[in-house]
C-alpha cells in the first residue's frame, strides 16, 4: 500500500511508525506539513492510498481528507478532542489514558475511530509518557488501523463506541491553567503542572525577580530537613530557592520541595532564549544559596534528584545516570567520567550502567558562546560536581 506521512516533524513516533510500516512492505513517503499548498502538491506527487498524520499541529485541509482517507494519531482516549490531550490528562491526574487513530473530518479529533490503545499513567513528564506509553500504543493502534483499512473494514463512530468513548472536548491549555500557586499548591500539584508542560511550553513563573519558564521537576522532599531554616540570605518562604545541585535548584513547596533542573528566560522582545540548567539562567541571583553536595554512593534519605549515583548489590555495582532529555553538556560528561572512574575502584566483581534516554551533546549549552579569557563562566556551567566521591587510591584509566 502507498502511504504518505503528513507530519509537523519527523519525530521519534513518526520514525517508529515509518520503520514498522516499511517492514510490512508498505511504500511509505514523508511530507513535513508546512502549508496547504505544499501539502496538496505532496499528495498529488505521492498519489497515496492512505495518509497518516502521526504528529500534526494544525488541521488537515478538507480538500485533502475529502479525496484521500486520512488517519490522525491522537494522544488521547476515544472521544477526547483538543490540542492539549496529554497535558490535561497529567494535570487532572488521570489513572488511565490512551492513544486513538481516527479518521480526519471537518471537526478536529472528532472523526470515526479505526483503533485505540489504553495504558496506565505514570507520574512522569509529558515527554517521557509520549516517548514510551504513547509511542507503544500508537504503533499498535496504527498497525491495526492499517490492517483494517486494507481489509475494507469501516471505522466506528463515537456513538457506536458508547461508554468506551469517555473523552470530551477540551481547550488548548493556557499558562493560566498551568500557573503554580506556591502558597497553596502541594508538591504533587507542582510536579503535575511542570510535568504537563514538559518539553513545551514550560510553566511561566518568577524566580528571584526573573521571568522564566520551568522544566524538569523532581520531588525533593528528602532534602528539606538539611536546608530548612539554614538558607543564609535566602528567606524560608514557599517558592524560595533553598539550594542548588549540579545546575538544578531546590524550591520550597507547601509540604516539601521540588528540584527544577532547567529554565528558559522569558524573552523581553529580543532574540529567542535557550533552555539551560537553572543555575546558569539565574547566575549571580543565586549568590548565598547553598550547594547541596551528596556523595556518589550515599543512599537516598527520601525523595530527591541526583543525575548520577552508584550502588552495589553484592558483587555487582550499578551506576545510574539520567540527564534531562538524554543530552549531556561538557560538565555532565566530566561528572560521568569521574563516576565511572570511581566505580572501577570499587571491590565489585563487575558493574553495569543504568542510563536514561541518551541523545548526545546538549545543543543549548553548545550554542552558548564561551566568555572571553579572564571572565568567569556563569554559575551552573562549571564542571565542578555537586556529587562528591569518596577518597580512593590511584584510579585506573578508562579502558
Amino acid at each position: 500500500m502507498k502511504i504518505l506521512f503528513l507530519t509537523h516533524a519527523f519525530n521519534g513516533l513518526a520514525q517508529r511508525l515509518f520503520v514498522e510500516l516499511a517492514a510490512l512492505g508498505h511504500e511509505v513517503s514523508i511530507e513535513i506539513d508546512v502549508n496547504d499548498a505544499v501539502t496538496a502538491e505532496a499528495v498529488a506527487l505521492a498519489a497515496p492510498d492512505l495518509i497518516i498524520a502521526p504528529f500534526l499541529k494544525r488541521a488537515i485541509p478538507a480538500s485533502i481528507f475529502s479525496r484521500v482517507p486520512c488517519f490522525v494519531v491522537h494522544p488521547g482516549i476515544p472521544g477526547d478532542r483538543g490540542p492539549s490531550a496529554l497535558d490535561w490528562a497529567i494535570l487532572e491526574g488521570e489513572a488511565d489514558w490512551g492513544v486513538t487513530v481516527l479518521q480526519a473530518e471537518a471537526e478536529m479529533d472528532a472523526g470515526p475511530v479505526w483503533a485505540s490503545r489504553c495504558f496506565r499513567m505514570r507520574a512522569a513528564p509529558k515527554s517521557s509518557l509520549y516517548r514510551r506509553e504513547v509511542a507503544e500504543g500508537a504503533a499498535q493502534a496504527v498497525l491495526e488501523a492499517v490492517a483494517r483499512f486494507a481489509r475494507g473494514d469501516a471505522p466506528m463512530s463515537l456513538a457506536e463506541l458508547g461508554e468506551d468513548a469517555r473523552g470530551r472536548a477540551r481547550p488548548l491549555m493556557l499558562q493560566a491553567d498551568r500557573a503554580i500557586d506556591w502558597e497553596n499548591d502541594d508538591t504533587r500539584t507542582v510536579l503535575a503542572k511542570i510535568h504537563a508542560a514538559d518539553g513545551f511550553p514550560g510553566v511561566r513563573d518568577t524566580i528571584l525577580c526573573r521571568e522564566v519558564l520551568l522544566f524538569g521537576a523532581h520531588d525533593g522532599k528528602g532534602d528539606v530537613p538539611q536546608f530548612s531554616g539554614k538558607m543564609g540570605n535566602v528567606p524560608d518562604f514557599r517558592g524560595a530557592v533553598m539550594a542548588t545541585r549540579d545546575g538544578a535548584i531546590l524550591r520550597r513547596t507547601v509540604d516539601g520541595a521540588v528540584w527544577i533542573t532547567h529554565l528558559k528566560a522569558v524573552p523581553g522582545g529580543g532574540e529567542p532564549t535557550l533552555k539551560l540548567p537553572a543555575a546558569q539562567v539565574l547566575g549571580e541571583a543565586l549568590a548565598g544559596v547553598p550547594e547541596a553536595r551528596i556523595a556518589l554512593d550515599a543512599p537516598d534519605a527520601g525523595p530527591t534528584w541526583r543525575e548520577i549515583r552508584y550502588e552495589e548489590h553484592g558483587d555487582v555495582g550499578v551506576l545510574h545516570f539520567a540527564f534531562h532529555n538524554g543530552a549531556m553538556s561538557t560538565a555532565q560528561c566530566v561528572r560521568l567520567l569521574e563516576a565511572i572512574r570511581f566505580a572501577k575502584t570499587r571491590p565489585a566483581r563487575c558493574w553495569c550502567s543504568r542510563a536514561g534516554p541518551i541523545s548526545g551533546r546538549t545543543a543549548s549549552i553548545c550554542m552558548r558562546s564561551r566568555p572571553p579569557a579572564g571572565r568567569p563562566m556563569p554559575r551552573g556551567t562549571t564542571s565542578t560536581p555537586s556529587t562528591t566521591w569518596p577518597a580512593r587510591s590511584s584510579p585506573r584509566p578508562i579502558a
